[in-house]
């Protein structure tokens, strides 16, 4: 049929035998041929790679999946992911958030960030201690990198702690060119502007009442709340909030693939040492792959021991 090209609704005319016998020949063929693994099969040892992560970070979605194991130089696309989660396991696989956007979001201009330390922002968000008492917590991201300068508890929501917060990432990262803020009146004192002027920083203002304005900082203020401390059954006090945050930057910065970096992390992005992008024919696991467990949240990070 191949060398003459004999199509299979003219077999019958062509080699005198019914078209039931020739799908019984070829099925037996087929049936032979399974011993060969399917080259568009995923291993069973990715399909466990891909239930380890998922379980290990359970708000995570198909396609943050994808790019943690693209970190990994292993080649599966989202679809992919989809598709082994469908599979019948012991428990329900989880569902990425899907939640519906609302129908108005706010149209903000912002300034473009060209290299890491040039766009800065920064913004407050607050947790209990105790489930009773408030904490306000400052936080500083790089809008190049999308890198967590500095998420530091506060003991106070005043300008003097926000100061020394944004001074300490200052000194351990250099000053920004610009820092935009909201118009929360420790933002807008001259307590601030001394501090943004001794280092020769340009403020920026968001949009009075328009939610997203700062959506940079807000997204991260949500990864924060709902991806790390609410995984805290109770946080007691200023000393263990601390080194949550702590432990936060290092999970953020170092382990977390990022969707707007398209799979990188904010430190790959930062120092300008991105990993390669896998190859389609990349199916096997690699052998150095290291794992960190984050006792605190039980969540564990996945990166390959050469980019360590």
């Amino acid at each position: 049929m191949e060398t003459f090209q004999i199509p299979r609704r003219k077999v019958t005319e062509y080699l005198g035998i019914a078209k039931s016998t020739l799908y019984r020949w070829l099925h037996k063929i087929e049936e032979q041929q399974q011993t060969k693994i399917a080259v568009n099969k995923t291993p069973s040892e990715i399909a466990s790679l891909v239930w380890e992560i998922t379980k290990a970070n359970v708000s995570w979605g198909r396609v943050r999946i994808a790019n943690q194991l693209a970190l990994l130089n292993i080649f599966i696309s989202g679809s992919t992911v989809r598709n082994i989660l469908n599979q019948p396991k012991p428990r329900k696989s989880p569902e990425p958030d899907t939640k519906p956007k609302k129908e108005e979001e706010a149209k903000v201009l912002s300034i473009p960030a060209w290299y890491p330390n040039h766009v800065w922002s920064i913004d407050t968000t607050m947790m209990y201690c105790w489930g009773l008492w408030p904490i306000h917590i400052c936080v500083v991201i790089d809008h190049y990198s999308r890198k967590v300068m500095a998420a530091v508890p506060l003991e106070g929501p005043n300008a003097g702690w926000i100061n020394n917060a944004l001074e300490s990432a200052i000194e351990k990262y250099s000053p920004p060119k610009h820092i935009i803020s909201d118009h929360g009146g420790a933002f807008i004192g001259e307590v601030f502007a001394e501090l943004l002027g001794k280092y020769k920083i340009k403020p920026r203002l968001g949009a009075i009442g328009k939610h997203g304005s700062i959506a940079v900082t807000e997204r991260v203020n949500k990864t924060l709340k709902y991806e790390w401390l609410k995984r805290i059954a109770l946080i007691k006090g200023i000393d263990h909030m601390t080194e949550l945050c702590d432990e936060f930057e290092t999970w953020y910065n170092c382990w977390r693939p990022h969707m707007t970096l398209d799979g990188n992390r904010p430190d790959d992005v930062y120092y300008s040492c991105k990993p390669g992008k896998p190859k389609r024919d990349a199916k096997t696991v690699p052998c150095n792959i290291e794992k960190h467990f984050f006792r605190h949240t039980r969540i564990t990070g996945y990166r390959l021991t050469k980019a360590a």
